[in-house]
């Protein structure tokens, strides 16, 4: 038998013609979307980072941080300058696909506006790796820089509590961020009562590295296409000059066989 109720066709989104909000979650989604890698990566050299703090010498658990920290940061750049690549030639595409539509063309509605490239956006995704340092850097710099001024005492409840799992939650899941406070509140007498909002500074590492290896990464994916398009153009005009070369040939040829003939 036939079937009575038939599935409806499923209703294609327009991706190529969204609306200002439309594009604003979109491109949230996208950006929160990219940080996660990065994040990731952050997170994995954390754990390396605290596993070399159980070495008892700071001459070689301090130094051995600071490769985990900047192995992170290689990670961080790596990526991003891969996302600088991908989002400059969604860019392009986007481009072609406007300047085709005003002329008259259907292109559909497939491409995603908001993937393409803005210098902001590496910036951005960077931020949004910081977020978590934001949040719990916050909490514990409000309520367990309190909880070491009240020299342990239960005058707070509540926020003793929100102070030490912040303070944990930096240690285990941002120790990147939190680490080189702890060397100096640990290692240098005067700052041994360096507050815990002293970690919010760290963000600024995956801001500007995010940032610019975003930006360097377009810039290298512009240069590529341009010495393509350069490469493709120069093997356009050697094909031209072969053809005029074998009609210049040819011409030659037929003027010396009527030469030959009138000869004979």
């Amino acid at each position: 038998m036939l079937n009575d109720n038939p599935k409806k066709p499923k209703k294609r989104v327009d991706y190529f013609h969204p609306t200002r909000g439309q594009l604003f979650w979109r491109t949230q989604r996208e950006c929160w979307r990219r940080m996660v890698t990065p994040f990731l990566m952050y997170l994995f050299m954390s754990l390396l980072l605290l596993s070399a703090q159980v070495i008892p010498y700071a001459w070689l658990s301090v130094p051995l941080g600071v490769v985990c920290i900047l192995g992170g940061a290689a990670y961080n750049a790596h990526l991003c300058y891969q996302y600088g690549k991908l989002h400059f030639g969604e860019l392009v595409a986007g481009e072609n696909a406007r300047r085709r539509e005003a002329e008259g063309i259907d292109v559909g509605i497939d491409h995603r506006v908001e993937r393409e490239y803005s210098a902001w956006k590496g910036f951005y995704i960077g931020f949004l790796i910081g977020v978590p340092v934001i949040l719990f850097g916050c909490l514990a710099g409000a309520f367990f820089d309190m909880l070491n001024a009240s020299g342990g005492e239960n005058v707070w409840g509540l926020g003793q509590l929100f102070g030490a799992y912040s303070a944990l939650a930096l240690v285990m899941f941002t120790t990147w961020a939190i680490m080189p406070v702890l060397w100096l509140r640990n290692y240098v007498p005067a700052m041994a009562g360096l507050s815990l909002y002293w970690s919010l500074v760290m963000i600024v590492l995956p801001i500007v590295v995010s940032g610019v290896f975003y930006i360097v990464g377009a810039y290298s994916e512009r240069r590529a296409r341009n010495a393509e398009a350069d490469r493709e153009r120069r093997l356009e005009e050697a094909r031209e000059r072969a053809k005029n070369e074998v009609r210049v040939q040819t011409e030659e040829q037929r003027k010396k066989t009527l030469q030959s003939k009138k000869k004979k």
